[in-house]
């Protein structure tokens, strides 16, 4: 007959203790996952691709008139327009965030004042935004304006683009009232395309 070797005070001791590890090893892991979700989830740089997220939906919602000028090669065309796919007009801008893991670390970070932050491609590191600034407005620290520069090139292909975009308050909600795009593409051999893209807002 097998007899148990502990007291019966003794083996009620160890289960607690047991119980109290498990507990403790549960809450420890827990901790870890947590703070590998805070890492995954923070934002190295400005968050610009929330904002605009944001902007988008607002839009989206709001269908406001569109003065938009379009220029190819010095030709321009000019209309008016509420029908925007406002993901594909502005997806840009949201490209131009550079919270993505493989940017962390590329840029030079760069603030004059608690209202600006800009952000410079290190020298050998390739990738395509090679430039970005944000201004915000001092009380709300919401972008009022934002300009970023793609470049981009290889044996048989350069291209260059600006981005730009305005924002201002109104009621109480960040609008989007001005963006643009302006640039080039080339192909060797071929002539250098020019394109500029100008559009107004009417909130």
């Amino acid at each position: 007959m097998h007899h148990n070797i502990y007291p019966n005070s003794l083996n009620t001791s160890i289960n607690k203790l047991f119980l109290v590890l498990l507990a403790l090893a549960g809450t420890f892991v827990s901790a870890c996952q947590n703070e590998e979700d805070r890492n995954k989830d923070e934002k190295f740089y400005f968050d610009l691709k929330s904002f605009v997220e944001n902007q988008i939906v607002y839009l989206n919602d709001k269908k406001p008139i569109v003065s938009k000028t379009v220029g190819l090669d010095g030709k321009t065309v000019s209309n008016e327009s509420k029908d925007i796919d406002w993901k594909k007009e502005l997806e840009l801008f949201v490209q131009a965030d550079l919270n993505k893991p493989s940017y962390r670390q590329s840029y030079m970070v760069e603030r004059k004042d608690s209202s600006t932050y800009e952000y410079r491609l290190k020298p050998n590191v390739d990738l395509p935004v090679t430039y970005l600034k944000i201004i915000t407005d001092s009380s709300l620290h919401q972008p009022i304006y934002v300009k970023a520069l793609f470049q981009s090139s290889n044996r048989i292909y350069k291209s260059e683009k600006t981005i730009e975009l305005s924002c201002t308050r109104g009621d109480n909600i960040w609008e989007l009232t001005s963006y643009s795009v302006n640039g080039y593409q080339q192909l060797i051999f071929m002539d250098r395309k020019t394109f500029d893209i100008k559009a107004n807002i009417g909130l």
